[in-house]
């Protein structure tokens, strides 16, 4: 058990997860933990692998087990957002995490929490990346959230206490991060070669119809999907690793 939960016996605990591995290792903290009322969220982006449907029905059967509820939010989907948008996110405009995972989660909290008591937690963690090393335990008042209270619980876990979690859990620990959204505007070379040939065709599909790729060709100097899992098989490097190794700091934790 842990001393430091200072939670009103009565709100509701949501967790935002992605069920990848710092997601599922909230999860098994939140159980350790002794969290009651306790609700796991998942937002359905419509761009996940097409295997993580099955991964998520498998996390969402752990939660279960552990006495939580779950629920599935869903959005507009990528393709239509990217129609919509007439351009991908990325570039500093990755506005896809707010329509694809904010305004479906926001949307059926505020339905579930009226009165904003419940309290958000998320599973971002300093140790994941360069863009989440500031990362705070408490965020009150988050206006992307209701002005909810978002807590961080695992902000100071190492990847291997994050880890142990995860095998606590009965999984096993994932190579990569969530498939919720497969490929993501911030992949990365293994990320590319992990693509299956339906979900490049599926970004190639979209690149034709509003006439522009979802990569800048200068990030890693070939054009079109079919030019960057070309460039990934190839081995060859960018000059700069910050093009390669892109990241984000999403409030809505992405990827975890």
């Amino acid at each position: 058990m842990t001393d430091v939960l200072k939670i009103p016996e009565a709100a509701m605990s949501v967790i935002s997860s992605s069920y990848g591995n710092d997601s599922l290792a909230l999860i098994q903290w939140a159980y350790e933990a002794g969290l009651q009322n306790v609700t796991v969220a998942y937002c359905d982006t419509g761009w996940a692998s097409p295997d993580w449907p099955m991964r998520v029905d498998k996390c969402e059967a752990f939660a279960k087990s552990r006495g939580f509820a779950t629920v599935r939010c869903k959005s507009i989907g990528m393709a239509e957002l990217v129609k919509i948008k007439k351009g991908w996110p990325g570039n500093g405009q990755q506005f896809c995490t707010a329509h694809l995972k904010g305004l479906p989660f926001l949307t059926w909290i505020d339905e579930a929490d009226p009165e904003y008591k419940a309290i958000v937690l998320i599973g971002k963690r300093r140790a994941e990346s360069e863009a989440r090393k500031n990362t705070p335990e408490y965020i009150e008042n988050s206006e992307h959230h209701g002005g909810r209270r978002i807590w961080h619980p695992l902000y100071l876990h190492t990847d291997e206490q994050r880890n142990e979690l995860v095998k606590r859990a009965g999984f096993e620990v994932l190579p990569h991060r969530s498939k919720e959204c497969n490929p993501c505007v911030n992949a990365n070379r293994d990320d590319f070669l992990r693509l299956t040939p339906g979900e490049i065709e599926r970004v190639n599909d979209l690149e034709v119809e509003i006439s522009q790729p979802m990569y800048r060709a200068k990030r890693f100097g070939a054009m079109g999907i079919h030019g960057v899992v070309t460039w990934a098989k190839s081995g060859r490097d960018r000059g700069s690793i910050q093009e390669e190794t892109a990241d984000c700091d999403s409030l809505f934790g992405c990827g975890l």
